[in-house]
């Protein structure tokens, strides 16, 4: 039984994998630095980002500077991101089961409800969960917080995401798990995680029906 999903934003919902990878890039021209790939940065990013920079060799600012300039370059490519195909009729089948939806984020909560209002899906969800800084880090304490808060079973939340660090979340957790490897980490990536891994969004209708 799934009383709640927990959906992770960037990779999950948002299909935004390009618009990272060349603002990235922008970042690596902006230092002299040759450029990566998209699978290269689909097999290496993983959060916290520390260690994704510092393999490139951006290592030149702290994090909140990097994160800033991140977003700045971004948006500049934002003609690359758009919503999944699938999101919405998903979505609206989970609500007609009396699944709650709850978008839980590593932005920060400002740049979180920006994008949600930028692509009209503010009211796709019951909660909009984002970080308090922006240094992009582990979603961990904002679930356990939000479980214990609202006195949930762990077993009946599935979270649903692109990264190796949402699986890890949700087995700290007790939670079950959905990765979709369209996103930010590469399949192989996901597939090493003991969660499921199905092809694309639309597939998690399937996986509510038989929980």
């Amino acid at each position: 039984m799934i009383t709640h999903i927990i959906w992770d934003y960037n990779g999950t919902v948002a299909d935004d994998v390009d618009a990272s990878v060349a603002a990235v890039n922008d970042m690596l021209k902006a230092r002299g630095l040759p450029p990566t790939t998209k699978q290269e940065y689909t097999s290496t990013v993983s959060l916290p980002l520390d260690n994704y920079y510092n393999g490139l060799g951006i290592a030149d600012a702290d994090m909140e500077k990097l994160s800033w300039e991140f977003r700045t370059y971004c948006q500049k490519h934002d003609n690359l991101s758009r919503i999944f195909d699938g999101f919405h009729e998903t979505v609206e089948f989970a609500k007609a089961q009396g699944i709650k939806n709850i978008l839980m984020s590593s932005l920060y909560i400002d740049f979180l409800k920006a994008e949600t209002e930028k692509y009209n899906i503010s009211d796709c969800f019951d909660e909009i969960i984002g970080m308090t800084d922006t240094l992009v880090g582990s979603k961990y304490e904002n679930a356990k917080n939000y479980i214990d808060k609202n006195k949930l079973n762990p077993k009946n939340i599935l979270f649903v995401g692109d990264l190796i660090n949402d699986a890890q979340t949700a087995k700290a957790l007790g939670a079950q798990c959905i990765l979709i490897p369209n996103g930010h980490n590469s399949k192989e990536k996901c597939q090493n995680q003991g969660v499921t891994v199905v092809e694309n969004i639309k597939c998690i209708k399937e996986y509510i029906c038989r929980a």
